[in-house]
């Protein structure tokens, strides 16, 4: 039992609480699809926040190749949820709808392939 307890006590300090995994969003920044594709981009916030799917989101959670938020605005104000797919490659990248997307350091808009 005492192992089962030392296991889960060393397993909490390797991960961050619960309550904040905004650590796990991709750098701040505008993400453009990496082959020009005529999508919107993706804006990731220093304080959580996503622009995705033409939708402004705070409070953005990300969990099992998911983004989610109870707190995002549509285009007339009207506020909606968000849950869509999205996965944050090792590179730094987001995979979302079939789209890699790349962090993008130039002029805006995102080039065209």
């Amino acid at each position: 039992m005492r192992i089962i307890a030392l296991a889960a006590a060393a397993a909490s300090l390797v991960v961050p609480a619960a309550a904040d995994d905004t650590w796990l969003l991709p750098t701040p920044g505008i993400y453009c699809p990496a082959e020009g594709q005529d999508v919107f981009p993706i804006t990731v916030t220093p304080r959580g926040g996503m622009g995705i799917d033409g939708l402004d989101c705070s409070d953005v959670r990300l969990t099992r190749g998911r983004a989610r938020s109870a707190s995002c605005w549509a285009n007339g104000g009207y506020r909606v949820d968000l849950d869509v797919d999205l996965l944050v490659l090792p590179s730094g990248a987001m995979l979302h709808d079939s789209v890699i997307y790349r962090r993008w350091t130039g002029p805006l808009p995102c080039p065209r392939s």
